[in-house]
């Protein structure tokens, strides 16, 4: 059984502080204070907690509220109650820290993210954190020019940050709240293969190397600049990619192209020639890149890929062309185009669903174009079948023999 009760303080002199005792019995006085608090049990460990009221009443109905959560097994400590955002920004923070090869991309997502995530739940506790708040928050990002594909990311960054609460021992928080998902819009970005070519020529030896792995395999860039020269195999022309490595934490193995093979081994000797001690397979004077954007940028100017363009609603300059991640999308149409089955094309490019992948599965109009001469072809051949003209076709035949079979008939009741 449960008791609620108040916690007493020692009465002291107003003037001296000192106790004052009872004339009678000569024992300290006490009294009761402050809001009253319950005492409960869950497999015989006692837990207490403030109810923050003076109502008695209350007191009583949150005491029964928790024995009930207890007898159906829904409590789950008064700990929850108490976390707030910051803990769980730090959580997975170094959940991040310790999560492999990929913790500098991580940790600077996260910390873009937090750039507009803090200002507003800072100081929350996660109960706090409801439905209703979040999406002021996505009003708000929006109010300052923020794509929708943009507050997604920021907003799967809070998702992680109760998940991952959720995981610890004990729990932090009990469940995530509903984070709503925006709409994102396709993107038709693809690249041609001249266009490749012509981007790969204006650029920088150190950028070709992660561009024409990006293109050949569809890889993601941030599992590009993840990869070392252990995981090639010269042998068998494949490419190990580790499950740390990888978005889904699934293993891949990709076989090199012609070309690719061609860039790399180039790569490869200049490497070991000057940076022996090199592990990475994209690096710049033998440190590890993450990033190409200045770099894609003034070559795709130059190729005319690109430029930056005037934003009122932004009050900036953004970029308006090709992208990397175009690459993905373009290494997946070439699958297809090449009559590569769609779950291979799946295996290569790590997309575990269907819908993600046929959101990348985009064509071009040359694609409508060659589908409208084949269609047109077929028509002609089928109409050349056909001879005389339109008034004749419209006369009744003065002849028809009439296929009364059971099998036509049936078509034409259908």
């Amino acid at each position: 059984m449960g008791s609620i009760y108040r916690r007493s303080e020692i009465v002291r002199d107003e003037r001296t502080g000192e106790p004052v005792t009872d004339e009678h019995s000569g024992r300290i006085q006490r009294e009761e204070r402050g809001p009253y608090w319950i005492k409960y049990y869950r497999d015989g460990r006692p837990f207490r907690e403030s109810t923050g009221t003076l109502d008695k009443f209350e007191a009583r109905r949150n005491l029964k509220q928790r024995e009930g959560e207890v007898a159906e097994g829904r409590f789950r400590g008064v700990r929850m109650d108490r976390t707030r955002f910051d803990e769980l920004c730090d959580d997975l923070k170094a959940h991040y820290r310790i999560g492999g090869r990929r913790i500098g991309q991580r940790v600077q997502r996260l910390e873009e993210a937090l750039q507009h995530l803090e200002p507003v739940f800072r100081g929350y506790r996660a109960t706090e954190i409801t439905s209703d708040k979040i999406t002021r928050y996505i009003e708000r990002r929006k109010e300052q020019g923020a794509a929708n594909g943009t507050v997604n990311r920021e907003l799967g960054m809070l998702r992680a940050m109760f998940r991952q609460g959720m995981k610890q021992t004990p729990a932090k928080v009990a469940q995530v709240p509903h984070i709503p998902r925006l709409k994102e819009g396709k993107r038709s970005g693809f690249f041609e293969h001249e266009d490749f070519l012509a981007l790969r020529g204006a650029l920088p030896d150190y950028v070709q190397v992660p561009i024409t792995l990006a293109y050949y395999s569809g890889m993601r860039m941030g599992e590009v600049f993840s990869l070392e020269w252990r995981q090639v195999s010269w042998q068998d022309g494949k490419i190990y990619l580790e499950a740390e490595d990888t978005k889904t934490d699934e293993p891949r193995v990709l076989y090199m192209t012609d070309d690719l093979r061609r860039v790399l081994e180039v790569w490869r000797r200049r490497t070991v020639d000057r940076w022996p001690l090199c592990k990475r397979i994209c690096h710049r004077n033998g440190k590890p890149l993450s990033k190409i954007v200045c770099a894609w940028q003034r070559a795709c100017k130059t190729v005319g890929l690109g430029q930056m363009v005037d934003a009122p609603e932004k009050g900036r300059l953004v970029w308006e062309g090709k992208i990397p991640h175009d690459f993905r999308r373009t290494a997946i149409r070439n699958m297809v185009r090449a009559g590569i089955s769609e779950q291979v094309a799946m295996t290569i490019s790590g997309h575990k669903t269907r819908a993600v992948f046929d959101r990348y599965n985009i064509v071009n109009e040359a694609d409508l174009k060659a589908a409208a001469s084949r269609l047109s072809g077929y028509f002609s051949k089928e109409m050349g079948t056909i001879s005389g003209t339109v008034e004749e076709l419209t006369k009744t035949p003065q002849h028809t023999t009439v296929d009364k079979s059971p099998q036509n008939l049936a078509l034409c009741d259908a």
